[in-house]
């Protein structure tokens, strides 16, 4: 069987983790890549023995006959290699969060649906087997319906340097958790509260050091979502992850520092061993199989947007001091 042809559009960290995890796939070929730097173009092509690279995406789609692209360019540019790829006819799986406008979001959208494209969203966390395991929870009725929830996403500070200021932490980080959050309790959000912190990162980059966002649903149930990248370089992991979610008939308690995933009723209490996967891999797998077998992404436009409208009623929340009221409606394209 002929192997799917897969481009990476941006070849910085994130891209070559998705040359990594794609490159794991049998089914699959990372054929192609793209990047304006030539030198970074050069090394990952000759790092990864990757057949064909390019600075320009419209020279690549016009020489290379891809099945699948993954677009790994910063947040506000991802409107642009959308439209190519879509116009090329080729599947989109594209890097959280889906933009940084509404309106870039919506055209996004569009423009796949229009080219009858899918549109995959990189959310990692629909992927790594504790979250999954979650979710699985409560789909399946063990936990009941979920009433509130904590979660804790915390990097080093020299990841916010890395990026140096072009994304907040929320839009880097926050938005896995929102997205996770939206899968368990569902689109029916009421509110959203939050309050950020200027310290350190902001002094050097401009950006704010943390955030804490309160959601709160229309049947009452609450989440809290702590994201901040002012971890000091001796703080044991990159990234760390915690997740606490109560629901009706039991909680479900991640540590990922501590490997510890417990998941408790009134009559039983579990820890699975499970895969510490990072998600690409699988994530990978998913996109592949959603181009061989039709299948649906776990995440597509409709996540991507509504993420990114909690991302943006966050803002608005800490620019006016108050709860914003948000409405997650349905979207053409999802």
């Amino acid at each position: 069987m002929k192997k799917v042809q897969i481009g990476i559009v941006g070849a910085g960290l994130i891209g070559e983790t998705h040359i990594k995890a794609f490159q794991l796939n049998p089914l699959c070929e990372v054929a192609a890549i793209c990047d304006p730097n030539q030198a970074r173009l050069d090394e990952m092509k000759t790092l990864y023995g990757i057949p064909q690279a390019y600075t320009s995406q419209q020279a690549m789609h016009a020489a290379c006959a891809l099945d699948g692209v993954v677009i790994a360019t910063p947040d506000n540019a991802h409107l642009e290699p959308v439209k190519l790829a879509a116009a090329a006819g080729v599947h989109i799986l594209l890097e959280k969060p889906i933009a940084t406008t509404r309106e870039d979001a919506l055209a996004i959208i569009q423009a796949t649906r229009q080219a009858g494209v899918k549109l995959m969203l990189g959310m990692t966390l629909r992927y790594m087997p504790t979250y999954v395991h979650i979710q699985e929870q409560f789909s399946n009725g063990v936990l009941g319906e979920p009433i509130n929830a904590f979660t804790k996403r915390v990097a080093k500070k020299s990841e916010a340097h890395r990026l140096n200021g072009r994304c907040s932490v929320n839009a880097y980080l926050g938005v896995h958790d929102i997205d996770f959050l939206l899968s368990i309790f569902g689109r029916e959000v009421d509110t959203v509260y939050a309050t950020r912190g200027d310290f350190e990162i902001y002094d050097s980059l401009g950006v704010a050091d943390y955030y804490w966002n309160v959601l709160k649903w229309k049947n009452g149930a609450t989440a809290v979502a702590q994201v901040t990248w002012n971890e000091p370089e001796g703080y044991k992991n990159l990234i760390e992850m915690e997740c606490n979610i109560n629901g009706t008939k039991g909680s479900a308690q991640l540590k990922l520092a501590g490997q510890q995933l417990a998941i408790s009723t009134d009559t039983y209490a579990d820890r699975p061993e499970l895969s510490l996967d990072s998600g690409y891999p699988i994530e990978a797998d998913h996109f592949i199989k959603c181009i061989v077998s039709d299948a649906m992404p776990h995440a597509g436009g409709q996540e991507g947007l509504d993420a990114l409208t909690i991302l943006l009623a966050a803002e608005q929340s800490i620019d006016e001091g108050r709860p914003v009221r948000v409405e997650l409606g349905d979207q053409p394209g999802k």
